[in-house]
């Protein structure tokens, strides 16, 4: 048994190629940062299931599985080494548009447990503009509402998720 608080059994979950090629182990509980071909990044705290499967993001994959879509999707997958968080915070993901970063952070202890942040390329201890949102649906629609915009140049108002779609008895 492991003297590691976060990992007591010792567990660890291996990455590979799609060759079977080890490339790195992280152990149980910890994340790994995948950064997409567009330079989106998503941080996935990863569970180890057994040895050739492990869970992210309450996906259950397999070792050569997840292999085969990274490298199919051209994205590069690399140990979180030192996770970012920010007022309680730990961003969870990171869309790039332009010079600009937006970050998806989450904490579970807060009373609206999601947030999404401007940052900068050249300064990204610069946090901007929080929208902060219950639940990671919305949250995550707004991340990805502010780099869309951002990328195409235009205005953005978050407060449009609050509004809710009219329906057909409202229009009577």
């Amino acid at each position: 048994m492991s003297d590691n608080i976060y990992n007591p059994d010792g567990n660890e979950i291996r990455f590979i190629t799609s060759n079977y090629k080890e490339l790195f182990r992280i152990p149980d509980g910890a994340s790994i940062v995948v950064t997409r071909s567009n330079g989106e990044e998503y941080v996935s705290e990863c569970k180890y299931l057994d040895e050739t499967h492990f869970e992210a993001n309450g996906t259950c994959w397999h070792i050569c599985q997840f292999a085969e879509i990274q490298e199919r999707n051209g994205a590069v997958v690399k140990p979180e080494t030192e996770p970012e968080a920010k007022a309680g915070y730990r961003i969870i993901q990171r869309n790039y548009a332009g010079d600009k970063v937006f970050k998806l952070g989450f904490n579970p202890n807060a009373v609206q447990k999601y947030v999404t942040w401007q940052s900068y390329r050249n300064n990204p201890d610069c946090y901007d503009w929080g929208h902060y949102w219950s639940d990671r649906s919305t949250a995550k629609t707004d991340l990805l509402l502010r780099t869309d915009a951002e990328r195409r140049g235009v205005p953005y108002d978050h407060t449009k998720l609050f509004k809710q779609p009219k329906t057909r008895n409202d229009a009577r």
